[in-house]
């Protein structure tokens, strides 16, 4: 049994880091609970051919891989995103 994991929403932010000339792209998602109130969730985009297709606003769906490290969790791209829905 193989279990996928996507993480479905609308791109609140497009970041752009560089380090040691090499360009990482992470986008954000803003999650509202009710308990914690909002928690922004950063998924590491490794497809090079999705960065041209990322739009602030937009709803997209990304599978993603999972780790945890010291009780935090991180979110990294393992397969091409699908656009749900363009901007507007």
């Amino acid at each position: 049994m193989q279990t996928n994991l996507t993480i479905n929403g609308n791109i609140m932010a497009i970041v752009e880091k560089d380090y040691n000339n090499e360009k990482t792209v992470y986008v954000q998602f803003l999650k509202e609970d009710v308990k914690k109130g909002f928690e922004v969730i950063k998924v590491k985009m490794t497809v090079q051919s999705d960065y041209t297709k990322l739009q602030q606003n937009q709803v997209v769906s990304i599978p993603v891989n999972l780790a945890s490290v010291n009780g935090n969790i991180y979110f990294s791209q393992n397969a091409e995103l699908k656009v749900l829905r363009e901007q507007k």
